[in-house]
């Protein structure tokens, strides 16, 4: 039953998201989508070839190997990537399985049926139509990002966007004015337990227009030099919440279809923005250590749970607290305006509203400056 809901909600959201996209002829943006990556790997631990270097070569596995070793916070000689391949496709079960191979290996045919449907349907044009709805109607955006669909990855990180340069189809990561943005979506995270394909492929828009959004975002906002170089990590902290509280809320639109959120969820977003106070009044401390801001930055959006990320999960609740109590034009104001109008449109709300959780008036001065 509740897969026909989620169906029924899949259709009502995208339909008109069809239509809204088509009204903006200056929303010109282009997802190049890349499945060469997954072919690879699974005929590989299929059987179908055995070439382990070829699948190594790959862009969206070299990439996800890259950010993979970045989460895990370690590194590993380079050939090390082709002979966890070799191992993974006779043991299922490495007890250090930095790459995320294990999962690929071990639902081969999930795998492909979910590959299957993803190829057969326009996965490109839906994403593109839903996040144009949270872009201003005059928006002028001309992006084409190359999107490396993979089936392998770190499990904190279900997509990722990132700025590369390549070199000898090496990929050179960069800073935010250099390169090109790329997205790279782990398809094994969007398995789901009993193998229904339509929830899956909801999962992979949704995590795919997650990551579009940040991408097309990045593009949009580029001509604000305080939103590019933010001074200091607290106010990178803030752009962040900005930035992945409105994708994660997105993402829950697509799955969820607009319902209210159950009482645990509004519980543990009150929380994470009580952690978010925390974090961006020491992000503001004279005696901050880079260590300690690195690891504030990491956690607040790669702690591998929902509550842990704090900053994201905030932003969530912020971006939510918007849409349903202002709507989506306010929320896309706050897109055209950047961290100050989203920060201060919930600060707003927050005075109207004494149980809404509250951000501390020294982490509002981050966005005030």
């Amino acid at each position: 039953m509740r897969t026909i809901v989620q169906i029924l909600l899949f259709l009502l959201f995208f339909i008109p998201s069809l239509s809204r996209a088509q009204t903006n002829p200056q929303f010109d943006v282009t997802l190049r989508v890349d499945y060469s990556s997954t072919d690879e790997l699974l005929d590989y631990f299929d059987r179908k070839s055995n070439n382990s270097a070829r699948v190594a070569k790959q862009q969206g596995n070299q990439l996800a190997v890259a950010t993979s070793l970045l989460l895990a916070r370690t590194e590993r000689p380079t050939d090390d990537f082709v002979r966890a391949l070799e191992s993974a496709r006779d043991t299922y079960n490495s007890s250090n399985d930095i790459y995320g191979l294990t999962p690929a290996a071990a639902h081969l045919d999930e795998l492909k049926k979910l590959l299957a449907e993803t190829k057969r349907r326009r996965l490109d044009r839906r994403v593109v139509a839903t996040i144009s709805s949270l872009f201003p109607a005059d928006a002028g955006i001309s992006l084409t990002v190359p999107v490396f669909v993979v089936a392998m990855g770190n499990e904190n990180a279900a997509a990722f966007v990132r700025r590369v340069i390549w070199k000898e189809n090496a990929p050179v990561f960069v800073g935010d004015d250099q390169g090109e943005q790329v997205i790279v979506l782990n398809l094994t995270r969007c398995l789901m337990r009993g193998g229904d394909v339509e929830r899956e492929f909801v999962q992979v828009l949704s995590t795919l227009a997650h990551e579009s959004f940040h991408a097309v975002y990045g593009a949009y906002r580029a001509g604000s030099s305080a939103d590019l170089n933010p001074i200091g990590p607290a106010a990178a902290l803030a752009n962040l919440v900005q930035n992945e509280g409105i994708a994660y809320f997105l993402s829950m639109e697509i799955q969820e279809g607009g319902e209210v959120p159950p009482p645990h969820w509004f519980d543990a977003t009150k929380r994470a923005v009580e952690r978010l106070n925390a974090a961006l009044i020491e992000l503001q401390s004279p005696t901050l250590t880079p260590w300690r801001a690195r690891e504030l930055m990491l956690n607040s959006n790669l702690s591998g749970s929902f509550e842990g990320n704090y900053g994201a999960t905030a932003g969530l609740r912020i971006a939510y607290e918007i849409e349903k109590r202002l709507g989506r034009p306010a929320l896309t104001e706050t897109v055209r305006d950047g961290v100050k109008e989203f920060f201060g449109k919930y600060d707003e709300l927050c005075r109207q509203d004494s149980n809404l959780p509250r951000l501390d008036a020294k982490a509002l001065g981050v966005v005030a400056r």
